[in-house]
């Protein structure tokens, strides 16, 4: 009798223990749910990066087509070979660095090495500012988007730099350039989940797919000209990324 005793007093006290902490884990939920507030949304101005960065011009025609006709054959040699449209002509680009001290470097060594008579034009990209109602998780989201373009350049830029110093062979860069697109669709997507819809927002969501499928031709090795180069391609990619970014960020605010 007194051994059962002894076990109906070690079972209650079991299922006083687990009652215990059954109303523990309730208290501490209550709790929890007291301190953390709903998010609120609220009125916030948000707005990309500015960006300048110094391109290297290798050759300048009255005309696009003409311009268009150099281009080809400097793709073939690792150039980018982007037409840019500037008020004294059509140039033709083979890079374009955010430092202007590696720029000047750059143009030295093209002329000295390749007898080509090269110019440095800067290239700025404003601001595009958005105000709208937004909660702390959008605000986060929407501000990685605004600086999309950017950040698909600066991975890009890297990506050519380590091909033309032989840090990364062709392998290593197709890699580098998969990586870089995930990244940036990872960026498209999460914005479109929250502001697909918002139709203030139409233009800009239509540049940052613009931006992705740029990001996935690149994977894709479409190339622009015959024989060109893999870094050839991707510095004409960027050069393209940039332009677009201008152009989106002179026609569009959000207020």
């Amino acid at each position: 009798m007194p051994k059962i005793t002894k076990n109906v007093k070690k079972s209650l006290i079991g299922i006083m223990i687990c009652l215990l902490f059954v109303v523990l884990l309730i208290c501490a939920n209550y709790l929890s749910m007291l301190l953390i507030s709903p998010t609120e949304k609220a009125s916030t101005s948000l707005s990309s990066n500015s960006l300048s960065v110094y391109a290297i011009s290798l050759a300048r025609s009255p005309t696009s087509l003409g311009a268009e006709s150099l281009a080809s054959d400097y793709r073939k040699i690792g150039s980018g070979g982007f037409v840019l449209e500037e008020e004294d002509g059509f140039h033709v680009i083979s890079s374009a660095y955010l430092n202007k001290s590696d720029a000047e470097l750059v143009k030295n060594s093209i002329e000295q090495n390749q007898n080509i008579q090269a110019s440095i034009i800067e290239f700025s990209v404003p601001q595009i500012s958005v105000s709208l109602s937004l909660d702390s998780e959008e605000k986060k989201v929407l501000q990685k988007a605004l600086n999309a373009h950017e950040n698909a350049y600066r991975l890009l830029f890297d990506i050519a730099l380590s091909l033309d110093t032989n840090v990364y062979n062709e392998i290593s860069a197709r890699l580098a350039i998969n990586s870089a697109f995930s990244e940036i669709n990872t960026i498209v997507s999460d914005y479109k989940i929250l502001f697909d819809e918002v139709e203030a927002l139409n233009t800009f969501t239509e540049a940052l797919d613009n931006l992705a499928n740029n990001l996935q031709k690149l994977c894709s090795g479409i190339t622009i000209t015959s024989g060109q180069t893999l870094s050839s391609l991707v510095k004409y990619r960027y050069c393209e990324i940039l332009q677009a970014d201008k152009v989106l960020c002179e026609n569009f605010n959000v207020s």
